[in-house]
């Protein structure tokens, strides 16, 4: 009898209510209304689980921000970075040029000025184009300049320059001169020239004639005006030096216009100095 009742302890009854089933509702599909309650219930069920979700949302909007924030603080860090190595670079050149300018700095160059001969020193009489009558003058003259370039290092680079004779006050001629450049440590001689044809003198014509032949003989000035520099970088380091020169002369015509002879020569540095700024011509 025992067995018997430990059998039928193992039957279970259900309620028909729970057995009973629509059939429509085994094939009609829930609708989203009837699905979404299920899957609130679902999440909240997990309360972990809706933590998760919620931190790796997060998570995807913070690594998006950062990838649009990232390339803009790249950028302006490479500027930055690019801006400091510019100006260390030129603060560093300019500290080496300066050093390197002090060490090889160029010495005053020396200049000097000698005339050569004349060539030719006429003045004869005519007429200009309005009918009166003066003497004009025609001559030919050779000069040298003499360049002493005391650097070891840099060539002078001497700029056109600038010749003109005197009577009095009067510039009677003037001539300017090529390009020059004096080697390194080496003195250079440059013959230059300069000359007039047909001048007309004028009043001056006559009284230049007679000192011309007299025994105290015709004298004449011979200005000259130098601009050199040394280029030891390029245009940004080039010292500048301006060189003016003035000659006394003295003219004889001893053989009674056959020939003029420079009875006295007398050539001085009248200012050598440097340029600190640009000068206006």
């Amino acid at each position: 009898m025992e067995r018997r009742e430990d059998h039928y302890s193992n039957y279970f009854v259900q309620s028909p209510s729970t057995v009973f089933h629509d059939p429509e509702s085994e094939f009609q599909s829930p609708t989203r209304s009837d699905s979404a309650p299920l899957v609130l219930s679902s999440v909240n069920e997990f309360p972990r689980y809706s933590d998760f979700l919620r931190n790796s949302e997060n998570n995807f909007l913070y690594e998006d921000d950062e990838k649009r924030l990232v390339p803009l603080g790249t950028s302006n860090s490479s500027w930055w970075i690019v801006l400091q190595v510019g100006w260390r670079f030129l603060f560093s050149l300019g500290v080496a040029l300066l050093v390197f300018y002090i060490a090889t700095q160029p010495p005053h160059p020396n200049i000097s000025f000698r005339i050569g001969r004349f060539n030719q020193f006429m003045l004869e009489e005519g007429v200009d184009s309005h009918g009166v009558s003066t003497k004009f003058l025609t001559f030919n003259c050779s000069t040298k300049l003499i360049v002493d370039n005391k650097s070891n290092v840099f060539g002078l680079h001497i700029h056109p320059p600038s010749i003109k004779f005197f009577f009095g006050p009067l510039n009677f001629a003037k001539a300017q001169g090529p390009k020059l450049y004096g080697l390194s440590h080496e003195s250079t001689t440059f013959q230059l020239y300069i000359a007039t044809t047909n001048r007309a003198m004028y009043g001056a014509g006559t009284e230049m004639n007679d000192m011309l032949l007299s025994r105290a003989g015709l004298p004449l000035i011979l200005r000259t005006s130098i601009i050199s520099d040394y280029r030891v970088v390029w245009n940004i380091i080039n010292p500048k030096y301006h060189h003016k020169v003035e000659c006394l002369l003295l003219l004889a015509d001893k053989e009674r216009h056959s020939h003029v002879t420079m009875i006295r020569e007398k050539c001085r540095l009248v200012s050598s100095s440097k340029i600190i700024s640009k000068e206006m011509p």
